[in-house]
């Protein structure tokens, strides 16, 4: 990538919404004159995070359409729209593309004269099953070792997946460490009345957000918090508990970075049991991670994951299987007390590895 002041980049980006887009617009538009960024909301995100890109005079932001999440057929028309507008803009000149995920990756692809930076968070075939995960894999492979630059929001994912494809020389590792834009501080001391748990983000993991509404729906001793949006039949249900049960609560989309502060403050346990069956999960390293580290709340991760080996070493948490016994058994042996250790031990540590 750039290490001095370039004339153009043009920034496509899949889901306008995400944090972690927003930010890399940011810092991409600190290396330009001018971030031309082209891409398309998500119909499960309703608070608008990229509002932040008007702050700044170097970068344009059109948006083409919105997008359904996974279903990628019905995604074909917004992305032939794509092409037909970068042609009609652009044509045929020489062009610099910073481009997120393989969908995109691909559209880039169909230009002509030009220069691309890849940027991996997620790995798309490794959801897919044979033999469209190995076609997937070997297009995505290929994607890579002709791009310019290969970012990656994750070390494991190059470890695992891409070093045998992509020399070191071309690969950049950058964590989706937590941008406060100097409106969020880290929390001096946690709740210590009762077990606090927050979930907080997309609602991506139906079976292991059911386990874990099952577990807290018996134990009067718990708080459950829900933040955030994501699959309809699982919000649903979430609401239906809350409905019920007056130990949780459905919060609905928060604002990022803006109300981080407050919903940490409110919890003492950042509940992040992702599907530790997924390949993709295995390796990846979510943003909790980072505000956990942050905010200095304690964390619990799935076992068997990549993100789970930074929480145990680092001290800041637990890691748990994802079964509703599994949850269970990880919530009846934490007390508050643990809590507040692990929150000691988290203020401890170096913010920089955190936060940017």
């Amino acid at each position: 990538m750039s290490t001095s002041k370039n004339t153009h980049l043009i920034m496509l980006a899949q889901s306008l919404e995400q944090p972690r887009i927003v930010k890399r617009i940011i810092e991409q538009s600190s290396e330009y004159q001018q971030v031309d960024v082209i891409g398309f909301r998500r119909q499960i995100h309703t608070v608008k995070n990229y509002d932040v890109l008007k702050n700044y005079k170097n970068i344009t932001l059109k948006t083409i359409g919105s997008i359904p999440d996974g279903k990628y057929l019905r995604r074909i028309f917004a992305y032939l729209k794509l092409v037909f507008f970068l042609y009609g803009k652009y044509g045929i000149k020489p062009k610099k593309f910073y481009v997120f995920g393989m969908d995109l990756r691909i559209i880039s692809a169909l230009t002509l004269n030009k220069k691309i930076d890849y940027e991996i968070s997620d790995i798309l075939w490794l959801y897919k099953k044979p033999p469209l995960r190995n076609i997937l894999m070997i297009i995505d492979r290929n994607l890579a070792q002709t791009s310019n630059t290969i970012v990656f929001t994750s070390k494991g994912f190059y470890l695992k997946y891409y070093n045998k494809y992509v020399s070191k020389e071309k690969t950049v590792i950058k964590e989706n460490r937590f941008k406060t834009y100097g409106k969020v501080k880290p929390i001096p001391r946690v709740k210590n009345d009762r077990i606090r748990i927050a979930y907080i983000g997309a609602f991506r993991y139906g079976d292991i957000i059911n386990s874990l509404l099952i577990t807290v729906s018996k134990r009067d001793d718990i708080d459950l918090n829900f933040y955030g949006d994501g699959n309809g039949a699982v919000v649903v249900k979430m609401k239906k508990y809350a409905d019920e049960y007056s130990n949780i609560t459905y919060n609905g989309p928060f604002k990022n970075p803006d109300d981080l502060e407050e919903i940490y403050a409110e919890n003492n346990l950042n509940f992040v049991v992702y599907n530790n069956t997924l390949d993709n999960e295995r390796v990846a390293m979510p943003n909790k991670y980072y505000e956990s580290g942050y905010f200095n709340v304690p964390i619990v991760c799935a076992s068997g994951t990549y993100v789970g080996e930074r929480v145990l070493r680092n001290g800041m948490g637990w890691v748990s299987d994802i079964g509703t016994n599994d949850i269970s058994d990880f919530l009846n042996s934490i007390t508050v007390e643990d809590l507040t250790i692990y929150h000691e031990s988290i203020k401890k540590l170096d913010k920089a590895e955190f936060s940017c």
